[in-house]
């Protein structure tokens, strides 16, 4: 049976059994006294805290001695370097381990999105700003949204470890000692300067938290959306319009399910950058995100091309319930009262005449028009619109609008003028 106690490591708290921690011990004390540097020290207890979380050691488990033998291999032995024998080679040459994208703030102009994409990829910091600022221009502005989800998702390099990792290097004794060593006065002026950075760096993220609680509702909101929708059709036989407008027939029915699963997968993605505001990294996994892309991109082609075979063939049921009653001509007037759900449309014309336009079947027999004391009065209050829509409704009110002919309309007190699909008629000519 092994006694276990609590320790710190940057800043962690991990259990640990008795022999373990006396290991530990003994190693922290020799890498103080070969390099005499408490930053270092430091460094290497944040380097075994991120080795131990790739090693699955958190919460209740128990770091044994095998666990700080695994540590002592990664980082190396204290007597195997010392001031004199470490050369810039040694530094840099064996056992490279994975680059990993931070941002590099002691090389930032705004947030260091730049600069940490170019430790990343090996390349010239100038390039890459370049290369931000050429999207921007010659792709409408994206390159300044690829930016700032990149300040979003991507987190800082903080440690002289995430740095060496930022840039490819191995994270060792002899890295982490050569890192903080060559930090001096260049890093004093950097935390001088990033001082105004970090201000605006914690109003920019606090601003993208509320952006990420925007983000999540919104998701929320059109899953929900889409699953009402959905609810509504089963209920109403499949439909979505009155008189079986739209969908008709499988590929229609087809192009339904495809922009609600699109709506859908945008949706998700609204989420998962809304999770990322709070967790500082993309939620799910690459291939996942890939295969949610490359299944929007499917979608979108294939709901591209069912529209564009759907859209004449619903125009055509759409043009076939509009009706247009014969010009009828009137008495002159100069003033125009109108009752009941009615739209209007004014023309100008040498004579006076007034013509309908409306969808589905009304009882015409229901609206009255006529001239009296030089004005027109259309009353269309008997119309019974409260039985014509029982569903989604593409058209209300039966879509009705009569068309006024008169000269000089434009001098007439009138109710104001609705635009409409239907073309104009041609002017009524005046009485001889």
């Amino acid at each position: 049976m092994n006694e276990i106690t609590r320790i710190h490591l940057g800043r962690q708290p991990y259990t640990i059994s008795i022999d373990a921690n006396h290991q530990l011990k003994q190693y922290l004390a020799a890498i103080q006294r070969q390099v005499g540097d408490k930053d270092v020290v430091n460094e290497v207890e944040l380097r075994m805290a991120e080795l131990l979380s790739e090693r699955g050691i958190s919460g209740e488990k128990v770091i044994i001695p095998e666990d700080v033998q695994y540590l002592k291999a990664q980082l190396g032995e204290p007597e195997d370097f010392d001031d004199e024998s470490v050369t810039a080679a040694d530094t840099t040459a064996p056992n490279p381990t994975s680059r990993r994208l931070f941002r590099d703030r002691d090389n930032a102009l705004i947030a260091g999105v730049a600069a940490g994409v170019a430790g990343y990829f090996g390349l010239d910091i100038i390039l890459v700003r370049i290369a931000f600022v050429l999207l921007t221009i010659f792709s409408g502005g994206s390159g300044v949204i690829v930016y700032l989800l990149l300040w979003l998702v991507v987190p800082p390099a903080e440690s002289a470890s995430e740095k060496l990792q930022m840039h490819g290097k191995p994270v060792t004794l002899e890295a982490l000692k050569d890192s903080v060593g060559q930090s001096g006065v260049a890093d004093t002026a950097a935390r001088l300067n990033n001082r105004l950075l970090a201000a605006i760096d914690w109003l920019f993220r606090a601003g993208v938290k509320v952006l990420g609680v925007a983000f999540l509702a919104t998701g929320v909101g059109i899953i929900a959306t889409v699953a009402l929708i959905k609810m509504y059709m089963l209920l109403h036989g499949d439909k979505l319009f009155q008189e079986n407008l739209f969908p008709v027939g499988g590929r229609e029915h087809l192009l339904v399910v495809l922009v609600m699963a699109l709506a859908i997968i945008s949706a998700v993605f609204l989420m998962l950058t809304g999770v990322a505001t709070f967790k500082h990294k993309w939620p799910v996994r690459g291939w996942v995100t890939a295969v949610l892309a490359g299944l929007f991109l499917l979608g979108s082609i294939s709901a591209g091309a069912l529209a564009g075979d759907a859209a004449p063939h619903v125009r055509a049921r759409y043009e076939a319930t509009l009706h247009t009653t014969a010009i009828k001509n009137i008495q002159p007037f100069n003033n125009v009262v109108t009752t009941g759900p009615l739209d209007l449309s004014y023309i100008s014309s040498p004579g006076y005449a007034v013509n309908l336009h409306y969808s589905g079947n009304p009882d015409l027999s229901k609206i009255k028009v006529e001239v009296r004391n030089g004005t027109l009065y259309i009353d269309s209050q008997a119309l019974d619109n409260g039985n014509h829509c029982t569903m989604l409704c593409l058209f209300p009110r039966y879509n009705l609008t009569a068309q006024i002919y008169a000269p000089n309309i434009q001098d007439f007190k009138t109710p104001p003028r609705t635009d409409i699909f239907y073309p104009n008629t041609p002017p009524i000519p005046a009485k001889p």
